[in-house]
């Protein structure tokens, strides 16, 4: 009895000092994770901006990944006439009609940077964008401002474009 007793005790004394950890520890929730649908793009000079309504385009953010599909143009992709059997000049206009990169990503409350290790450009793998995002209800509205390659060279447009995508929560 006196060990039961005891053991009782050592219980009710150690089972909340196991738990007490777990008040100090807070789950951080990342408002971007989930799969966000295109619904405009917006290329932005600084004296021009071009607006266009996107039919199909798909950012996916994981907890640790995140994958970017979309068709630069504001117009459908054109199917191939033999779909089995596309034309050197299909191939070309299909490849151009669309854009991918897939990767790990870090944010902070404002901004996005994303690593590829896919891309639809060889030799993109380890470049990085930078993105400034908002949200409001189910909508995010992410501005790509920035890129730099693998080997730290800027594109030609740095500093000069800026691309806005507005999206919608799936």
């Amino acid at each position: 009895m006196k060990n039961y007793l005891l053991l009782t005790l050592i219980i009710f004394i150690l089972f909340p000092a196991c738990n007490s950890h777990k008040k100090d520890v807070v789950e951080k929730i990342n408002p971007l994770e989930g799969s966000w649908k295109m619904q405009e793009i917006h290329y932005i000079y600084a004296d021009t901006t071009y607006v266009g309504e996107i039919t199909y385009g798909t950012l996916l953010f994981a907890p640790k990944r995140y994958s970017l599909l979309y068709n630069p143009w504001t117009t459908e992709r054109k199917a191939f006439d033999t779909l089995s059997k596309p034309t050197d000049a299909e191939i070309k206009a299909a490849f151009q009609s669309i854009v991918f990169n897939s990767g790990s990503y870090t944010y902070t409350d404002s901004t996005v940077t994303t690593t590829a290790d896919m891309a639809k450009v060889p030799g993109f793998e380890g470049g990085k964008q930078f993105y400034n995002y908002s949200i409001k209800a189910n909508n995010l509205d992410i501005m790509m401002f920035d890129e730099t390659y693998p080997d730290g060279n800027k594109p030609e447009w740095s500093g000069k474009l800026k691309v806005l995508f507005k999206m919608k929560k799936e």
